[in-house]
């Protein structure tokens, strides 16, 4: 009982000025993660010619996808690109089926479905065998972070959803693979970071900044309160509430609502009150009708004066008439008459 009082006074010490008030609530709780990371194009390999030859035509951009089975330029051997010279402008597909046994444009392909990177390539420009034309990548891989305090709510296979910073209103979705923590086996608190393999019909150019939501929990009609109003003691976590108080002592505070008898409290020392002041006892904190009802902390009535009986107030009232009647005469320090 002592231990409730106590605390009570501590919960009617906040300022306005040093803590903030709010309520306890219920409704839906949803989790919400936030990630964040870039995309880098990953199995970056060139595409050399195969041939001493020309130029003839380009048929990819950088920052694309283009299949196996697409060409990214047609390069002519010597002898062709003079007959293409002395013939003027003419379809080169109809010049492949023209002379394909003997002088059939060479194209240049990408050995798998990639990403083109860069071209080093001008039509009409000559090159040399093994010399570079392309630079691709097999994949773009979107790399995510996860900061330290979230990764206890992330794990392979979650759905989010994620876009790119500079477009947000082009939303992609999207799971969550290769989770792994930054540092393991260590006692520290590491973050962590996973890996999206890109497609082609779902992906950022490389460098592209994003940002991400994953949602790992969604409680519905569940009570909650926010999360730094929580006191973590040795014994458990506690919330300290608003409670009325009747008569208020030095020692012990009555409660008149706020509280149930019974339930758990936690008393901070003066380090832990952050500013705010501890619940008193005031001039007016006990009223006179009040005051025989307030009780020391082993049971016994406090010291606390009642006030006087209705004998004292007789004995009180005939002793000043007596005073009142008391002639000392003319001499003030002659005895009474």
């Amino acid at each position: 009982m002592k231990a409730l009082f106590a605390a009570t006074l501590l919960l009617l010490a906040v300022r306005a000025d040093a803590l903030t008030a709010t309520r306890v609530k219920r409704g839906d709780l949803e989790i919400k993660i936030r990630v964040t990371g870039n995309v880098i194009a990953d199995d970056v390999f060139r595409i050399k010619a195969t041939i001493d030859g020309r130029v003839e035509s380009l048929l990819a951009s950088t920052y694309t996808w283009r299949g196996a089975d697409q060409p990214l330029a047609f390069l002519a051997h010597k002898e062709l690109a003079a007959m293409l010279d002395s013939k003027g402008t003419q379809n080169v597909d109809i010049l492949e089926d023209r002379w394909q046994r003997v002088y059939r444009p060479t194209p240049a392909r990408c050995p798998n479905t990639c990403f083109i990177l860069k071209n080093f390539l001008k039509v009409k420009s000559w090159v040399k065998p093994e010399s570079v034309m392309f630079e691709a990548a097999s994949t773009l891989k979107m790399i995510g972070r996860v900061r330290p305090e979230d990764v206890t709510w992330v794990r392979d296979g979650q759905e989010f959803t994620f876009w790119s910073l500079k477009d947000p209103k082009k939303i992609l979705k999207g799971r969550v693979t290769k989770f792994i923590l930054d540092i393991q086996g260590e006692k520290v608190t590491p973050g962590a970071t996973f890996t999206l393999t890109m497609s082609p019909d779902r992906y950022f150019d490389p460098g592209t900044e994003w940002e991400g939501l994953i949602i790992p929990l969604n409680k519905r009609d569940v009570t909650y309160v926010p999360t730094d109003a929580l006191i973590h003691a040795a014994d458990g976590i506690y919330l300290p509430v608003r409670v009325s108080t009747g008569i208020t002592t030095q020692g012990l505070t009555i409660l008149t609502s706020g509280a149930d008898v019974h339930r758990e409290i936690l008393i901070l020392d003066d380090s832990q009150l952050h500013g705010a002041d501890r619940h008193k006892q005031s001039a007016e904190s006990i009223a006179p009708k009040d005051r025989a009802a307030v009780r020391r902390d082993d049971g016994e009535p406090a010291v606390i004066p009642a006030g006087p009986t209705p004998a004292e107030k007789k004995r009180r009232k005939h002793a000043q008439v007596l005073e009142d009647s008391v002639d000392y005469g003319e001499d003030p320090y002659a005895e009474p008459q």
